[in-house]
């Protein structure tokens, strides 16, 4: 066998030298941009799920305050002073504002199909009700309103279940659950109140 001539053994050993240290700078190169490719993707899922617990938390609360001062007002009407009842009603409007201004950020959560669905219109529609009842001249009795509390807790129940499986915390299956458990109790309510009766 000839021995290779002279200029093919050093291009030979160039083009190894040269591509030999090409391959591992390509490679680098590639997993560093898909390195900070995943890590800002993995950056917006974070913000993205920490913006919907704190939208979660907020909502929870704020629903559930206002249902308190509510049910105060409907049980204490007629039994404080008008000026007493008139300051409480205030604050019960302003934590109805509050609760009502946070559509955009659980649109912005959990899209605009969640906000028009039947639960999240519901349980404002029973809201409704509840402070219709609250501005009524004389005192609504237990057996009118106390169905419509139920209704709106129950829908309440279903819209908090729906945000929970969006962010992934419990399944299709239990999401389905919580949802069929509340949509019996509105059955109940709607029973009641067409009887004129009292959630018991």
């Amino acid at each position: 066998m000839q021995d290779l001539p002279p200029h093919w053994l050093a291009g030979g050993v160039d083009w190894l030298h040269r591509y030999g240290l090409i391959a591992p700078i390509v490679q680098l190169l590639l997993v560093t941009v898909l390195g900070f490719a995943f890590a800002e993707r993995w950056q917006r899922w974070r913000q993205r799920r920490d913006f919907q617990y704190r939208t979660l938390v907020r909502f929870s609360e704020l629903s559930t305050d206002l249902m308190d001062r509510l049910s105060e007002l409907l049980v204490m009407r007629g039994r404080i002073a008008t000026e007493a009842y008139a300051e409480k009603r205030r604050e019960m409007i302003a934590r109805w504002t509050s609760l009502a201004s946070m559509r955009p950020e659980v649109m912005a959560c959990f899209g605009r199909a969640f906000i028009l669905s039947e639960d999240y219109q519901r349980m404002f529609t029973a809201l409704s009700t509840l402070m219709a009842l609250a501005r009524a001249p004389e005192p609504v009795p237990l057996a009118r309103f106390e169905p419509e509390e139920e209704k709106f807790l129950a829908h309440r129940e279903a819209v908090v279940a729906n945000m929970v499986r969006a962010m992934g915390f419990v399944s299709n299956r239990e999401c389905r659950a919580e949802i069929e458990h509340a949509h019996k109790r509105v059955k109940k309510a709607n029973e009641i109140l067409d009887q004129g009766g009292a959630v018991r």
